[in-house]
């Protein structure tokens, strides 16, 4: 019984460790997954199986197109017979059949050029997919940035708050001590109060920076989600003084899918234009049938009887006199068939009326209310349209690439200055503090070159971020991806 309680208690220990280890996301995992379930993301995959469907469905339509018809039914009153074509007042069962098919010869590469623009949008839209994925993942790696800058304000506040209350039970010693007034134990515990009421502020800015990601990262709010949280110091970055705007921006032109989506679709556009030319042009098809018809009446002849003699309507003229002329009456005697009997002879009528036919199908088209030039102009818009987004997207890239360098060396340069302002704030600090444990400062001085410090370090954490952001910016665009 004891080797069962110890078992399950390392069973679950371990299942506590999995789920620990499962819940903690680094940049890394937070980009795959995001890449692969983000809504955008979706949207684009599905957006290119639709594209999908067009260009398997065009391919096809090259093809011969192949028909069945049939139908069956029951005739009554005066109806066709469909065997003789002759009008008859009896009651029939019938059926027809047809098989037809239909084959372009020749439209000027409509269809073919329909094709292509279908295979390039496609192609597109497949690139759209990592177009998307690539900014989700950018997306991403600002927000954990961000997050892990709000921890690292949060520490801050944490140490701030550590020092703040050590320092606050000393005075508080030596004021019941009487070695030093009330108002020094007073205005330090009215620090200590705002500074807990920052780091709660901070604590909650890191939760709601947290809350962000997940959402990007189409993740449920209530999921356990703990973050890898890396020194920022230990964060690789390339050398900013080898890194080239211009030379960045030629990398990208070749190496980011938007610049190939672009094309694409100038593509595509081109070769819609050829298809919407073809059908202002004459086409040409031919085709092919066959048919047969079976035609039944629903009544069987069983001989017939004498109706008695009746006047034709014609004379006879002998001498002065017309003489009537009269024929004998015969009706016809039917009888219902049965169910077998309805499809006697079935396969020989199919055969009797089984019938041909070939010949060729041109198409001129004169006037069809301006459609088909006006689908012309509408592709010729399209491709300027295509060429615009192009113009616009490439300027668009080297603005990026420019301003996150720009900003790269700006950030760089102020943490750089403000790295030198933690160190000379954390001297004036420290030689505060022993000043004021001597009791030859006030309190106000001593919280003052404490708040310089604290203003200080979280000054250098936001500019570092923001250089390391800026960079890894710079290294996505290098075609190295996002990494920390």
């Amino acid at each position: 019984m004891r080797l069962l309680v110890l078992g399950s208690f390392f069973f679950v220990a371990f299942l506590g460790q999995v789920n620990a280890q499962e819940d903690r996301w680094d940049l890394q995992r937070c980009i795959e997954f995001g890449m692969k379930n983000n809504i955008n993301v979706l949207q684009a995959k599905l957006q290119a199986e639709q594209s999908k469907i067009s260009y398997d469905q065009s391919r096809l339509q090259q093809l011969p197109t192949l028909g069945y018809g049939a139908s069956h039914g029951f005739s009554f009153g005066r109806t066709l017979d469909r065997t003789t074509n002759v009008f008859t007042s009896r009651s029939a069962m019938f059926e027809q059949m047809n098989l037809q098919s239909n084959v372009l010869l020749f439209n000027f590469n409509g269809r073919k050029n329909t094709v292509e623009a279908n295979k390039f949008t496609l192609m597109a839209d497949e690139a759209t997919i990592e177009k998307t994925a690539n900014d989700i993942g950018l997306n991403i790696a600002q927000l954990y940035l961000r997050a892990l800058l709000s921890y690292e304000q949060a520490e801050i506040s944490r140490i701030v708050l550590n020092q703040t209350k050590a320092q606050y039970l000393n005075t508080r010693k030596l004021v019941d001590a009487g070695s030093l007034p009330e108002l020094n134990a007073a205005e330090l515990e009215a620090t200590l109060a705002r500074d807990s009421a920052t780091l709660v502020q901070a604590l909650s800015q890191a939760s709601l920076d947290k809350l962000s990601l997940k959402s990007l990262l189409n993740l449920p709010a209530d999921r356990p989600f703990e973050l890898v949280i890396p020194s920022v110091d230990m964060i690789p970055v390339d050398n900013i003084l080898e890194i080239y705007p211009d030379a960045v921006y030629e990398i990208a032109l070749k190496s980011q899918p938007q610049i190939k989506v672009n094309d694409l679709r100038r593509t595509a556009a081109e070769k819609a234009q050829l298809a919407a030319s073809a059908q202002m042009k004459p086409s040409l098809s031919s085709f092919g049938q066959l048919s047969s018809n079976f035609n039944q009446f629903l009544k069987k002849p069983t001989g017939f009887s004498l109706t008695g003699e009746q006047q034709t309507g014609s004379y006879v003229k002998q001498g002065i006199v017309q003489l009537p002329v009269y024929s004998q009456g015969v009706e016809v005697n039917f009888k219902q068939r049965n169910f077998s009997e309805y499809w006697d002879g079935y396969g020989k009528q199919l055969r009797d009326q089984f019938g041909q036919g070939i010949g060729l199908s041109l198409n001129i088209p004169i006037f069809n209310g301006g459609q088909a030039r006006a689908n012309f102009q509408r592709s010729k818009l399209d491709i300027k349209r295509a060429e615009l987004v192009i113009e616009r997207d490439k300027l668009q890239l080297k603005q990026d690439i420019y301003t996150a360098y720009y900003s790269a060396t700006g950030a760089y340069q102020t943490f750089m200055a403000r790295q030198k302002s933690v160190e000379t704030a954390q001297r004036s600090f420290e030689l505060a503090s022993k000043r004021y444990e001597l009791g030859v400062m006030q309190t106000i001085e001593w919280l003052t070159n404490q708040n310089n410090l604290t203003r200080a370090k979280i000054d250098k954490v936001v500019s570092q971020y923001e250089f390391v952001f800026r960079m890894k910016v710079l290294e996505f665009y290098k075609g190295q991806g996002l990494r920390l």
